[in-house]
């Protein structure tokens, strides 16, 4: 039976991943470059390391200072945050409400840094909500590496199996799948492609669906899918 349930935030709690799209755009087309939708679907949930190399790749024969994008893109999600606020997914604070009401154990796991995340958490005051915090910045393996899920299972001290995992994109899923974690989908900018269809617990279309899913398994029946 599921015991905790672990968050991503980016795109599954704060809506944040539309944004960092449209300033790649931007920062993209400032430098002179194409955007490339793939460059970002391959960067979703994944560190810096791996963000590089998506863009090398897919960038090939451009002379792009992949930093100097980075640094840009984060500059205009500062500029856009600080003038339209940050905007939390749909069922966020009914979600967290509810399943510490049910006894749920908690547990953030983003990509982000811990003082970027921090911010954010404080700001939409859910902060004190996850028993547990994990963040990318503590790891030398990004997402779709399972260091951070196993982390915060060891933290939850839950066996892996009996905690879900949400998350909405492509890497964080298969980070959650390689971990031994039940990953749950709500899809952001992604939508569930055939070869994540099977390694996928369940899948929602916002994050309210998770309380349906866990009336499920505490009834025993099967997942949705």
């Amino acid at each position: 039976m599921i015991q905790a349930v672990i968050f991503d935030m980016d795109g599954l709690l704060i809506d944040t991943e539309r944004l960092s799209l449209s300033c790649w755009r931007r920062a993209l087309g400032e430098a002179g470059l194409p955007f490339i939708p793939e460059i970002i679907t391959d960067c979703r949930g994944t560190g810096h390391e791996e963000s590089k190399k998506a863009f090398d790749h897919h960038l090939k024969g451009y002379t792009a200072d992949f930093d100097a994008l980075a640094l840009r893109t984060k500059e205009l999600m500062t500029e856009a945050i600080l003038e339209e606020g940050l905007h939390p997914k749909v069922g966020v604070f009914t979600v967290l409400r509810r399943l510490r009401e049910l006894g749920y154990k908690l547990a953030l796991a983003t990509s982000t840094s811990e003082q970027t995340a921090t911010r954010y958490m404080k700001t939409l005051d859910i902060f004190d909500a996850f028993d547990v915090r994990v963040y990318g910045n503590m790891f030398k393996r990004y997402k779709p590496a399972p260091d951070i899920f196993i982390k915060a299972c060891e933290l939850l001290k839950c066996a892996p199996v009996d905690c879900l995992v949400l998350e909405d994109s492509p890497n964080g899923l298969k980070a959650a799948h390689a971990a031994g974690t039940k990953p749950m989908m709500i899809p952001d900018l992604s939508d569930p492609t055939e070869d994540l269809l099977p390694i996928l617990y369940a899948q929602g279309a916002t994050l309210l669906d998770v309380l349906l899913v866990l009336e499920e398994d505490r009834a025993g029946k099967e997942s949705l899918h």
